[in-house]
């Protein structure tokens, strides 16, 4: 590959892509190619292989189980195929970590990305802030969270089903193209209704929550949405909100999908 080449390539907006589950891999692709057809961008492919704390992770692949390992190989390598169908670049990863969280971070730091994209399985039925369909991907979002350059968006897409519902939260930093691109990937699923959340920090007076909360409302203003609902919350109350019991009870029984999205501080 030649440097101008390479260059370019490390100039391309980035998507990166958490894939841990052949069922929701080519839908996590579909939401990802939007975005990456709006900045002439390109896919990353991540799919993290665990590996025991112990392990030198520049060595990881002599302390990964096989069997994980040649799972994560296969991911990606779908991934990369599926994005050539789609008309997309796609650079397939596979990162060892320790945990899936600093895996995605790390991921995320190494190859410079501008956006990550990750997907889990909402519980059939309403579950609780301590349980695990909570906990895992809020444990995500905060590791996600604390770094400074990439926005973030998750999806909830059942397996095997394509959502009808999205929940979306929406923060005073966000980026109205994030808005534009979200009711583009509303059409890839037939036009699915919009709840949106907007979240606003903990702490302020009656005036300043009203005004802020006024102010989020004009982010989504020009977009055709069913309710705007803004809570008072910290990042972690908001992570089990947006994933547990609470999401599903604002969403109705017919939520099928919920996006974060943070833009870069």
């Amino acid at each position: 590959m030649s440097d101008a080449v390479e260059r370019f390539r490390e100039q391309q907006y980035k998507i990166l892509v958490g894939i841990g589950h052949p069922e929701r891999l080519e839908g996590l692709m579909r939401i990802a190619s939007v975005f990456a057809r709006r900045q002439k961008g390109r896919i990353v492919a991540v799919s993290v292989v665990v590996v025991p704390p112990v392990a030198d992770l520049a060595q990881g692949a002599e302390y990964a189980d096989p069997e994980q390992l040649e799972t994560s190989e296969e991911l990606v390598a779908h991934a990369e195929e599926f994005g050539a169908e789609l008309g997309i670049a796609v650079d397939p990863v596979v990162e060892f970590a320790h945990d899936v969280p600093s895996g995605i971070a790390a991921a995320c730091t190494r190859t410079d990305a501008n956006l990550i994209l990750l997907g889990y399985s909402p519980p059939a039925q309403a579950v609780g802030a301590e349980s695990d369909a909570a906990e895992v991907p809020a444990r995500i979002t905060e590791a996600v969270a604390s770094m400074t350059g990439p926005s973030l968006a998750i999806v909830a897409l059942p397996d095997g089903e394509e959502p009808a519902r999205l929940l979306v939260p929406v923060t005073e930093a966000l980026d109205p193209a994030v808005i534009r691109d979200l009711v583009k990937i509303v059409a890839l699923f037939g036009g699915a209704e919009m709840t949106f959340i907007g979240l606003l920090p903990r702490g302020l007076s009656a005036e300043e929550f009203a005004a802020r909360s006024e102010a989020l409302r004009a982010k989504v203003e020009d977009v055709d949405f069913e309710e705007l609902r803004c809570l008072d919350l910290d990042a972690r109350e908001a992570s089990h909100c947006l994933f547990g019991a609470e999401a599903r009870q604002m969403a109705g029984e017919s939520h099928e999908a919920a996006f974060i999205v943070r833009t870069a501080v």
